[in-house]
Protein backbone atom coordinates (compact mmCIF):
# COMPACT_ATOMS: atom_id res chain seq x y z
CA UNK A 1 0.00 0.00 0.00
CA UNK A 2 1.51 3.73 -0.85
CA UNK A 3 1.17 5.83 1.95
CA UNK A 4 1.32 9.73 0.83
CA UNK A 5 1.49 12.67 3.29
CA UNK A 6 -2.12 15.15 2.73
CA UNK A 7 -0.61 17.88 5.55
CA UNK A 8 2.50 18.73 7.15
CA UNK A 9 2.30 21.25 10.32
CA UNK A 10 4.96 22.92 12.15
CA UNK A 11 4.63 23.93 15.56
CA UNK A 12 6.11 26.23 16.84
CA UNK A 13 7.60 27.44 20.24
CA UNK A 14 8.57 31.01 20.63
CA UNK A 15 9.45 30.90 17.10
CA UNK A 16 11.25 27.74 16.69
CA UNK A 17 9.88 24.67 15.70
CA UNK A 18 9.00 21.98 18.35
CA UNK A 19 7.27 19.38 16.07
CA UNK A 20 5.89 18.37 12.75
CA UNK A 21 2.57 17.07 12.59
CA UNK A 22 1.85 15.33 9.45
CA UNK A 23 -0.99 13.54 8.28
CA UNK A 24 -0.51 10.27 6.13
CA UNK A 25 -2.94 8.51 4.11
CA UNK A 26 -3.09 5.16 2.04
CA UNK A 27 -5.55 2.81 0.31
CA UNK A 28 -5.34 -0.06 -2.11
CA UNK A 29 -7.51 -1.96 -4.44
CA UNK A 30 -9.81 -3.96 -1.90
CA UNK A 31 -11.03 -1.49 0.08
CA UNK A 32 -8.31 -1.66 3.08
CA UNK A 33 -7.06 2.08 4.05
CA UNK A 34 -4.74 3.95 6.40
CA UNK A 35 -5.58 7.41 7.63
CA UNK A 36 -2.94 8.74 10.41
CA UNK A 37 -1.51 11.79 12.43
CA UNK A 38 2.07 11.52 13.45
CA UNK A 39 4.06 14.04 15.55
CA UNK A 40 7.64 14.04 14.67
CA UNK A 41 9.49 15.51 17.59
CA UNK A 42 12.95 16.70 18.65
CA UNK A 43 13.67 13.35 19.77
CA UNK A 44 12.76 11.71 16.41
CA UNK A 45 15.79 13.86 14.73
CA UNK A 46 19.47 12.51 14.40
CA UNK A 47 21.26 13.44 17.42
CA UNK A 48 23.03 17.01 15.21
CA UNK A 49 20.51 17.82 13.26
CA UNK A 50 17.51 20.28 14.07
CA UNK A 51 14.05 20.68 12.09
CA UNK A 52 15.91 23.30 10.67
CA UNK A 53 18.22 21.05 8.83
CA UNK A 54 15.59 18.83 7.55
CA UNK A 55 13.78 18.99 3.96
CA UNK A 56 9.92 18.30 4.11
CA UNK A 57 10.36 14.85 2.25
CA UNK A 58 13.02 14.08 5.39
CA UNK A 59 10.28 14.80 7.18
CA UNK A 60 7.74 12.66 5.64
CA UNK A 61 9.61 9.33 6.32
CA UNK A 62 10.84 9.73 9.12
CA UNK A 63 6.74 9.95 9.64
CA UNK A 64 6.26 7.24 7.70
CA UNK A 65 8.81 5.65 9.55
CA UNK A 66 7.19 5.93 12.89
CA UNK A 67 3.89 4.60 11.55
CA UNK A 68 5.21 1.48 10.35
CA UNK A 69 6.67 0.64 13.59
CA UNK A 70 3.25 2.05 15.55
CA UNK A 71 1.16 -0.86 12.97
CA UNK A 72 3.59 -3.54 13.37
CA UNK A 73 2.12 -6.29 14.89
CA UNK A 74 4.15 -7.44 17.83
Amino acid sequence: MEINATKVAYELNNGETSLVSIDLYGNDSSGDYVNATVKVVTTDLAEDKTFGDLTQNELITLAKTKLANFTMIK
